[in-house]
């Protein structure tokens, strides 16, 4: 009798609880629990990942006109779900309004871009050397994690954009800093669309993971000058990606 059979007889006899206790110490239960089940995407995100990916390739360009009756009868969909991503992606910057224009795709102006990353370049180095001397062992085996989940996922820009959040973010965590948490997260904001930008180039992912790697063996080290150096030099990367694609487009 194999172990999930023995657990319905053990159900049925009253010790049920016993020998699911006992089987799963034993590592013989495979009643399929140890991972999440995942939920399907709704409309309205599978729109907005079609529409940021549109944006983010250059197929859609900079000052197009978004226009939501024409998407939702390209995509073959009611106008509802087509509404909430153009919403949610005017939220995050990607598109703005344009007068009679309506929704356009947002323009990257180059001063702007030039600010934004000169701030953002301070502020993260500040972050990373102040989490340095917080952060345990534990901490770090965390962010080797995270590099090594990059590295196996470089050819997904989705999955990238998720994990280079979520590494950035334990980081600030440990910064010790109201100010800096918040002004940091403000700026992350702000320049989603620009990451996203940089992280649809297939060189600028995989030259994250090993600047992301470059990073955590500065904070392990806790050498200030290293750590700040290795921050900038991954901010400046994709600074210079953004621009990249300015300019190409």
């Amino acid at each position: 009798m194999d172990a999930v059979s023995k657990n319905l007889d053990a159900r049925n006899t009253g010790t049920y609880a016993y020998h699911m206790a006992t089987a799963s110490r034993e590592g013989s239960v495979a009643l399929g629990l140890t991972t999440q089940v995942e939920r399907p995407k709704s409309l309205r995100d599978q729109v907005y990942e079609r529409l940021r990916g549109a944006i983010t390739s250059g197929e859609m360009a900079p000052g197009a006109p978004v226009i939501e009756a024409e998407i939702a009868t390209r995509l073959g969909l009611s106008r509802t779900p087509v509404r909430e991503a153009l919403r949610r992606l005017e939220s995050e910057g990607m598109l703005e309004p344009r007068g009679g224009r309506g929704t356009v795709v947002r323009e990257i102006q180059r001063e702007e871009v030039d600010c934004v990353f000169e701030i953002r370049e301070a502020l993260e180095s500040l972050a990373a050397r102040r989490a340095s001397r917080h952060m345990t062992a534990r901490d770090y085996a965390e962010l080797e994690r995270l590099v090594e989940r990059m590295r196996a996922k470089v050819d997904d820009t989705v999955e990238m954009e998720r994990l280079d959040t979520i590494f950035h973010d334990r980081i600030l965590a440990h910064a010790d800093g109201a100010r800096l948490k918040r002004m940091l997260g403000d700026l992350r904001a702000e320049i989603m669309p620009w990451r996203a930008i940089a992280l649809g180039i297939a060189d600028r992912r995989a030259g994250t993971v090993e600047e992301h790697a470059a990073m955590l063996a500065a904070m392990k080290s806790r050498d200030e000058p290293a750590i700040a150096a290795a921050t900038s030099r991954h901010i400046a990367n994709t600074h210079a990606a953004v621009i990249g694609e300015g300019d190409a487009a």
